[in-house]
């Protein structure tokens, strides 16, 4: 995730807090958190942070430590030096290089919508097999103006198939198992103006394409 101006740090370096942490667009930990912290918005752990609680929001991006299991709506991304202990569930984990991680990893798959007049396909028989070849476009969208994150967002894409979903309370979609081609992604969200964008995907991988 790209990290904006408007994201708030909660806790500074060298601080300490104990309690329940709850809240709506992007939070930053620099310091020490001890509780419980449930939320729909994106949390950042930085280098020098450590949170010791069970952790449910819409995205998390970890380059400090954690302690406790986490739960998120679209994504998981642990950056090194990260450290996690404790299991994560989540449509998306992302483990790099470098990074301490002692636990289990659940992980299932984001909800989508059909198309307006289109039916859901049927269910894969066996979804926890990885599909090979196939790329995900994910990203945020975002109030131009405010950075607050634009929940309910409806995304639709174009290209070699057609595939809907909408933003989660944290303004993240993702648009996983897509061939390879260019894709229009197109945006639309009430009170705002349409946006488009072509994502061009190339023997599978992840493209992060950001809306403001």
């Amino acid at each position: 995730m790209k990290k904006r101006e408007q994201v708030i740090t909660f806790l500074g370096k060298g601080t300490e807090f104990e309690g329940k942490l709850t809240f709506h667009g992007t939070i930053r930990i620099d310091g020490h958190f001890k509780g419980e912290i449930t939320a729909g918005g994106n949390l950042i752990v930085g280098e020098e942070g450590l949170v010791e609680a069970d952790v449910q929001v819409g995205y998390i991006d970890i380059s400090g430590e954690v302690h406790g299991n986490i739960v998120a709506d679209q994504r998981v991304e642990i950056r090194a030096p990260g450290k996690v202990f404790g299991d994560i569930q989540a449509p998306s984990v992302v483990i790099g290089e470098g990074v301490i991680f002692e636990g289990k990893t659940q992980m299932y798959q984001a909800k989508q919508i059909a198309e307006v007049g289109e039916e859901m396909p049927p269910p894969e028989e066996s979804p926890e097999e990885p599909r090979p070849n196939l790329g995900t476009i994910y990203g945020i969208v975002t109030d131009r103006h405010t950075g607050t994150p634009l929940k309910n967002a409806l995304i639709r894409c174009k290209g070699p198939g057609k595939k809907a979903t909408e933003t989660n309370a944290a303004g993240y979609y993702e648009l996983p198992n897509l061939k390879d081609g260019e894709w229009r992604v197109e945006v639309k969200a009430k009170g705002y103006k349409k946006d488009t964008a072509l994502v061009r995907v190339i023997s599978g991988g992840r493209y992060e394409q950001n809306f403001e």
